[in-house]
């Protein structure tokens, strides 16, 4: 059985900050829990704005705190976010994802599972699979 808690991530390497300072993703799960999946907590702060593309993954958000906006790049449709919310990348949709003036906090699932040690590359993307490392556990 695994059980972890935020402390125990907190300060360590599961918690991966965003290089432009944007957001920190708290990995409670990774691909070395082989668990098929990942799972995240995710902190996306006020008065932000963050492209992504998630080419290599789909992803399943549930808003639990804040409010906010996720726009699709390819059409422009703009879904509101707010606690009770789920949203999912199930077309790689790139994306913006936007916090208002509270932070976003969001529970997040991602398959295939992140490796751990991921932040976003030039397109907004993680890379694919096959080219993680293994973050320590």
């Amino acid at each position: 059985m695994i059980v972890r808690t935020l402390g125990e991530i907190e300060g360590s390497s599961r918690e991966v900050f965003a290089e432009n300072s944007n957001w920190v993703s708290k990995r409670f799960l990774i691909a070395g829990d082989n668990m098929g999946f990942s799972f995240n907590e995710t902190i996306i702060y006020a008065n932000t704005e963050t492209l992504i593309w998630y080419k290599n993954h789909v992803e399943a958000v549930y808003c639990v705190e804040g409010e906010g906006e996720i726009e699709t790049t390819e059409d422009g449709v703009v879904y509101p976010i707010k606690p009770g919310t789920m949203y999912a990348l199930d077309k790689h949709d790139r994306h913006f994802l936007r916090a208002y003036e509270k932070d976003l906090r969001l529970l997040c699932v991602f398959n295939p599972a992140l490796a751990g040690d991921e932040v976003h590359d030039e397109d907004g993307s993680y890379v694919k699979p096959d080219q993680q490392s293994v973050a320590e556990k």
